[in-house]
């Protein structure tokens, strides 16, 4: 088989973007290199490992997942099973954290249900200063431990635990939070992608998908120096619930950002003083 074949023969199934991509995992040709190589023969080896990648793509499983690694923020994370995939509207989390640390000379950052570690690993990387990670799933925790290193050179403050529970005693200046929020039905109204992606990762809880929002607002004062904030992503469907929520808790100063489609995404207030 050459290389032209194998294009064509992916093509006919996959997006174009995912066949390029997983002609890449089989063969090692970037994009540029596919395009001036059509003739190239491809070894049996190569074809078998195209195929299967193929098969798994078909079968709903992410590219991230296939690929091993997604981009978020600039940065490279290594992304398994184990972890949500970041989104690029979570991105919009971070720019919310960074520009609210301008308020605190030497601020304490908390990402809370970390995931992947790509919001906590974000914010240290942009303001060179460390950040604390937790989430209540060990082999989560893990793969964010080894994101933060990659991207950081050194090791994370990491605890797991549910929600707040690994920090008593401590106090932070900002806890940034992407927790799980999806209602149950929505989650149903995923497509076959996102099902193969952790579960424990997208329910929130409740008829609302709301119940962890609830928890965090209603831990987190106790961990929040005089003015700190909590910053805490939802869906666009949930700003307002979320800002009675913060507000019930004491929190004041509340605001919302929108995300790069114009959606409502980030929701935030700092603690009442």
């Amino acid at each position: 088989m050459r290389l032209r074949e194998l294009r064509l023969s992916l093509m006919s199934r996959l997006d174009p973007i995912d066949a390029r991509i997983i002609i890449r995992l089989a063969t090692g040709l970037d994009d540029l290199n596919q395009l001036m190589e059509p003739e190239r023969i491809i070894t049996d080896e190569e074809e078998k490992k195209a195929m299967n990648l193929a098969g798994e793509r078909l079968s709903g499983i992410p590219m991230a997942y296939i690929m091993g690694e997604k981009e978020f923020y600039g940065l490279p994370f290594r992304i398994t099973e184990d972890v949500l995939i970041p989104r690029p509207d979570t991105e919009t989390l971070v720019d919310v954290a960074i520009r609210l640390s301008s308020s605190f000379s030497n601020p304490r950052i908390l990402d809370l249900c970390t995931g992947s570690g790509a919001v906590g690993t974000a914010i240290a990387h942009t303001l060179s200063i460390p950040v604390a990670l937790s989430d209540i799933s060990p082999a989560a925790l893990s793969i964010a431990a080894e994101n933060y290193k990659r991207n950081i050179g050194k090791r994370p403050d990491a605890r797991l635990g549910s929600l707040l529970e690994p920090w008593s005693g401590s106090v932070f200046d900002i806890i940034a939070t992407n927790p799980p929020y999806l209602t149950a039905r929505w989650y149903e109204e995923t497509e076959i992608d996102v099902k193969k992606e952790p579960p424990l990762a997208f329910l929130g809880g409740g008829e609302d998908g709301l119940d962890l929002i609830r928890a965090i607002a209603h831990e987190a004062p106790c961990h929040l120096s005089e003015d700190g904030a909590l910053a805490i992503e939802c869906d666009f469907r949930q700003i307002e619930s979320c800002g009675r929520i913060l507000r019930n808790e004491g929190f004041t100063s509340i605001e919302v950002e929108r995300d790069a489609a114009g959606k409502e995404r980030v929701i935030y207030g700092r603690r009442l003083s």
